[in-house]
């Protein structure tokens, strides 16, 4: 499936593919975290037949019940499309490791070149998290680098 993406500058992105009955199906992922359900219409696919605004909370409860483990395969798909990289989901532990702890006291970025690249807390998405970001049990967190790399990383957040 070809998923289409278009920059909407001050807005956000927005992500359109067409469905195999033929319609044309689109999501504006917005800056303020919202996000914009669009059905287009077959005929015209520069009018859209209805939207539906959607909270970050909405969109999660709408992705688990459309199957949200694809998007995970997608990532595993992507990860094995660029030689090199890995990609891995970390969960940090009641104890030890980098648990209560910053990013920064865990040196990952100077000990394995690896980085830090969000953090999922509950059902908040925190990307680009800075070094000084204290790290809480039951968080995950996304690492990338080389295969080595995150492997180390990943040993060094969860003790």
């Amino acid at each position: 499936m070809d998923i289409f993406e278009t920059p909407l500058p001050g807005i956000g992105v927005r992500y359109e593919f067409q469905a195999e009955s033929g319609d044309h199906v689109g999501v504006v992922v917005r800056r303020d975290g919202k996000r914009d359900f669009a059905l287009y219409d077959r005929e015209d696919p520069d009018a859209c037949r209805g939207t539906v605004e959607l909270s970050e909370g909405d969109a999660a409860k709408l992705a688990e019940l459309m199957g949200g483990t694809s998007i995970t395969a997608r990532l595993d798909s992507l990860r094995h499309n660029v030689e090199g990289l890995a990609i891995e989901w970390v969960t940090m532990p009641a104890i030890g490791g980098l648990s209560g702890k910053t990013i920064a006291d865990g040196r990952i970025r100077t000990e394995t070149s690896a980085s830090v690249v969000a953090i999922i807390r509950g059902e908040e998405g925190l990307p680009g998290p800075e070094p000084d970001f204290v790290l809480h049990a039951g968080d995950t967190v996304l690492v990338m680098g080389s295969s080595e790399a995150v492997s180390r990383a990943s040993a060094i957040l969860t003790g």
